[in-house]
């Protein structure tokens, strides 16, 4: 569970099993949403089937009101699959034999290039956690190279100390993500037996120290299928109720990838179905409506043409997830996961115009 949350895992299963319809129905019509008004919405109460629709309306008249109608657009960029964990659950995992592979700055550009090509102002950097290469001061180069191609950079690397993330916010980093895979200590402790990963206590404090660092944008996600949802979810609203106090000035972003298959062949214990995967989105949105939220290219082009509809507010487009996939080794695959919305993004573009919706590249200016 989230070190802060007050409730052990039995506590808020024997919650979950004591909600009824009516204080689901109280909970959709919260006008300042409480932690348990998330825990009643997260319930088997409020999965029901008639239910489905008064979550929808009230996720999606939630979104527009932060959100209008208006989709935001990145691209994630891989500059290194190699990696000194060993996660049981990802393609990365050292102990693989997957070809490896860290882009120079030169290929870091051609990347780019490929990607603003289709007008994309937001970037993701992304990379295996490697101390010996990918260090502070590379990252900080690439930043400082990137920051003014790009509106926006966002950080997916290694967990870094406080003045590290000072120094990656100054070299042009805005926003960070950290999926905390799993909030179960004992289950983390097992899916990471090994590599700098394998300290819970520090990953789990890392958008509070990005935070203190000046990151305008704190992501965070635990990986669907590894533990029951409702408890996972019910750490990540701590986790985000947390962040939301003690980082007042940094925006809360969620994301939730279910996990997907990988060639070392791990099998999810807790796999989630699309139903839920929806429940949880919609939640979400009701109880943190000014919060940003991802769906992921994990997910089929129908389900994340419908959810930027109620729930969502940010995606990926064209997405590559192989170091040089968009140019550089556009034929290779040495990929961390596995893509079900391979679309191009001026399919996705089309379909979120056909939706009355409009694409956003650019949601806010540098810094002065």
């Amino acid at each position: 569970m989230f070190p802060k949350l007050k409730f052990t895992k039995e506590q808020i299963e024997d919650y979950y099993s004591k909600v009824t319809p009516d204080m689901a129905r109280t909970s959709l019509a919260a006008d300042r949403p409480t932690y348990f008004d998330l825990l009643n919405l997260l319930s088997p109460a409020a999965a029901q089937p008639e239910f489905r629709e008064a979550l929808r309306e009230t996720a999606m008249k939630a979104r527009r009101r932060y959100y209008g109608k208006t989709v935001s657009i990145f691209a994630p960029l891989y500059i290194s699959n190699t990696c000194v964990n060993s996660c049981r659950y990802c393609d990365f995992n050292i102990t693989h034999h997957a070809e490896r592979k860290i882009l120079t700055l030169d290929e870091i550009r051609m990347e780019c290039d490929a990607i603003r090509k289709h007008g994309i102002d937001s970037l993701l950097i992304v990379a295996g956690e490697d101390p010996k290469h990918m260090t502070v001061d590379y990252l900080c180069e690439v930043g400082r190279m990137l920051k003014d191609t790009f509106s926006c950079l966002s950080l997916e690397v290694a967990p870094q100390e406080e003045d590290a993330y000072r120094k990656l916010f100054e070299a042009g980093y805005e926003s960070l993500i950290c999926f905390q895979e799993t909030y179960e200590k004992d289950l983390y402790k097992y899916l990471h037996p090994a590599g700098p990963k394998s300290v819970y206590d520090f990953r789990v404090w890392t958008q509070l120290r990005a935070g203190k660092a000046g990151f305008r944008t704190l992501g965070i996600a635990f990986l669907l299928g590894l533990a029951p949802w409702r408890i996972e979810a019910a750490s990540l609203g701590a986790h985000a109720f947390y962040l939301m106090k003690e980082c007042y000035r940094s925006r809360i972003q969620f994301a939730f990838p279910r996990i997907t298959p990988m060639s070392g062949g791990f099998q999810p214990e807790h796999p989630v179905n699309e139903e839920d995967l929806e429940l949880m989105m919609l939640v979400f949105r009701i109880v943190f409506p000014e919060c940003g939220m991802t769906v992921s290219t994990r997910e089929d082009p129908e389900f994340r043409d419908r959810i930027v509809q109620t729930a969502a507010d940010n995606m990926s487009a064209g997405s590559r997830v192989t170091p040089g996939g968009y140019a550089v080794l556009a034929d290779k695959d040495v990929a961390q996961f596995t893509l079900n919305d391979s679309r191009e993004p001026e399919d996705i573009y089309k379909a979120i115009h056909s939706n009355g919706q409009e694409v956003v590249f650019k949601n806010w200016d540098k810094r002065i």
